[in-house]
């Protein structure tokens, strides 16, 4: 089993375990979308084997700042498919849900270079999947496609209905979280953020300032039009 180093972020581990609880008595009525549901709890963390397996499995590596949360913070709760505390229904137990994006092969995609990218325009996005929905495609050449639109991506979390955040694996963009319409309408949106515990806590921060609380519906990391 391979030992990792998580002194770099051991900091803002201790510190978004503050956050959270922080965030949870800011937002004690539960007013911030997905609340209800995950009630800013979260599972024991994950063990290192069960990382390791993943890695293995999948033939990939997942990115640091994400493996020293499921590893030091929580992994999964109450929530809707197990999901524990994070943005809308919170956060999947590790490994679970790889399904949410790529139909068929997880195994072959999953460990496939990111094809998308951020500031995506709708033209762009509409080249890309166009094709998805020819009358005449065949399963095969379906889940050869979609694996590849979507390879590289890993579903983190719900959003309700066909929205959904997930983290790249491979490629330039690895590490950064990036949501993502299942339904394939609107192009993928990237957070500003470039790494997972960032992310995490730029979430935590707005809880903890009031502005999700305030703002219906409080759509974390989405630009408001």
């Amino acid at each position: 089993m391979k030992t990792i180093d998580y002194t770099m972020c051991h900091g803002q581990i201790a510190r978004l375990k503050k956050k959270l609880q922080r965030a949870k008595e800011r937002d004690h009525l539960y007013k911030v979308f997905g609340a209800g549901s995950h009630r800013y709890e979260l599972n024991a963390p994950a063990s290192c084997s069960i990382i390791d397996a993943i890695e293995q499995h999948y033939e990939i590596q997942l990115p640091e700042c994400y493996k020293s949360f499921v590893l030091n913070i929580g992994n999964g709760g109450r929530s809707y498919l197990c999901s524990g505390a994070g943005p809308f229904f919170g956060i999947y137990p590790v490994g679970e849900n790889l399904d949410d994006l790529i139909h068929g092969k997880v195994e072959q995609h999953l460990k496939k270079s990111c094809s998308i990218y951020p500031n995506m325009s709708t033209i762009q996005w509409d080249k890309m999947t166009d094709s998805l929905y020819d009358d005449d495609i065949t399963d095969e050449d379906y889940e050869e496609l979609n694996g590849n639109l979507y390879g590289g991506l890993l579903p983190i979390g719900s959003q309700g209905c066909s929205y959904i955040h997930a983290l790249v694996l491979n490629g330039p963009y690895k590490g950064r979280v990036v949501n993502m319409d299942r339904g394939e309408q609107i192009p993928p949106r990237f957070s500003e953020y470039t790494n997972f515990l960032d992310w995490y806590e730029g979430w935590l921060d707005e809880i903890i300032s009031g502005k999700l609380i305030t703002i219906t519906p409080s759509w974390f990391g989405y630009p408001k039009n």
